[in-house]
């Protein structure tokens, strides 16, 4: 995952590997829930209409918003399962990381947790899992893209990875592409969609966040949204890491940016398409590094520290700082949460719905304000 000004590898393999840890530590997951048939893709969540009685049988009421809400899950214990099967009402689709695209071409990984496909068919949600190009190495995606038969062959690949395990489509997250690929890998995500709906199966993409066609990094300049988002059903930018473990402290997603970003994608892609991509992690910086955290580590440090966190305005981001000033941590809430789904909601309301990175940690209040938004008419 990455933001849009620098190129930025180590903040995914830092959020997964301290994810990892804390998954570590839960309890083992309990027995397995009885799989059940693959669900067509549902609409976005909606809570049924009341009832009228005949004194109110005139009043029309007001319709639930529909908010689409994906979440990339890369642990998938035992927590995180209970976290699906709590918020299964607001929740529509899961994106298991857990494919990689090796420097050979072809697909590694597998599922990781057979019961987390279980709990997620059992809750009614979509599962389509994430291939990520391993290390964010471009060269395997050049490699691929450019040459019609390793295309092709990908393609088939990929289609038997989601027909054997009845999943509902795949989420291709190939992040710092070489801009001289930019055709071939629209090219390549054209063919895939075609086959994929040719089985009646999604395709999901994950995009480097801009604000214009060109974007401030190599990585953002490879992928051409108009073609990309003519192929695909969902079309999420990663609206997040605006400030990050390589840049100095700051807010992981001014509302601002984020605003600007989702403005120039409703020129170029249709918003009925476009996810917003939304963090609930956060950072906790040491002079110009910094290294990933979740919510519930955060407000370990602040315990730990006696800090008071500040409320940042231009982000709704939670801030404190420790050790004598030397370190600084951003971090996201449930309140911040809230203050996302409200710019969707007054400035992009036709925008199908939010992405979250990632599962794991997250402050329950996030699925408050989620639940809260979509009731709202």
């Amino acid at each position: 995952m990455k933001h849009s000004q620098r190129l930025l590898l180590p903040a995914l393999l830092l959020t997964i590997a301290l994810l990892a840890a804390c998954s570590s530590q839960q309890p083992a997951p309990a027995p397995p829930v009885a799989p059940t048939a693959a669900p067509a893709p549902p609409a976005a969540t909606a809570l049924p209409a009341p009832t009228a009685t005949p004194a109110e049988a005139t009043a029309v009421p007001a319709p639930a918003r529909q908010i689409g809400v994906s979440i990339w899950a890369p642990i998938s214990g035992f927590l995180e399962q209970q976290t699906m099967q709590q918020n299964a009402d607001v929740l529509d689709e899961v994106n298991f990381f857990w494919y990689t695209l090796g420097s050979d071409g072809s697909i590694g990984g597998g599922a990781m947790a057979s019961q987390a496909v279980q709990v997620a068919r059992a809750a009614g949600l979509r599962v389509v899992p994430s291939i990520v190009n391993g290390g964010f190495d471009p060269q395997r995606v050049s490699l691929v893209v450019n040459d019609p038969a390793r295309r092709a062959q990908h393609i088939q690949e990929i289609l038997a990875l989601v027909r054997d395990n009845g999943y509902d489509g795949i989420d291709i997250d190939y992040e710092s592409l070489n801009p001289a690929d930019r055709d071939s890998f629209s090219l390549f995500i054209e063919e895939l969609a075609a086959a994929l709906h040719g089985e009646g199966k999604l395709l999901s993409i994950a995009v480097h966040a801009k604000s214009d066609d060109a974007g401030a990094w190599s990585g953002a300049a490879a992928q051409d949204w108009a073609r990309l988002g003519a192929a695909v059903d969902m079309f999420k930018i990663m609206t997040y890491d605006f400030h990050n473990a390589g840049s100095e402290a700051g807010p992981i997603a001014p509302l601002d940016w984020v605003d600007a970003v989702l403005s120039y994608a409703a020129t170029v892609v249709p918003p009925e398409k476009t996810w917003m991509g939304v963090p609930v992690y956060g950072y906790d910086w040491a002079g110009s590094g910094g290294r990933s955290l979740n919510w519930r580590q955060a407000l370990k440090l602040v315990e730990q520290n006696s800090a008071q966190p500040q409320r940042d305005p231009a982000s709704g981001e939670l801030w404190f700082s420790y050790n004598d000033g030397s370190n600084t941590v951003w971090y996201n809430d449930g309140e911040t949460m809230a203050g996302r789904l409200a710019l969707l909601a007054d400035k992009h309301p036709t925008v199908a719905g939010i992405a979250i990175w990632p599962l794991g940690g997250e402050d329950p209040a996030n699925w408050t304000a989620i639940r809260k938004a979509i009731q709202q008419p």
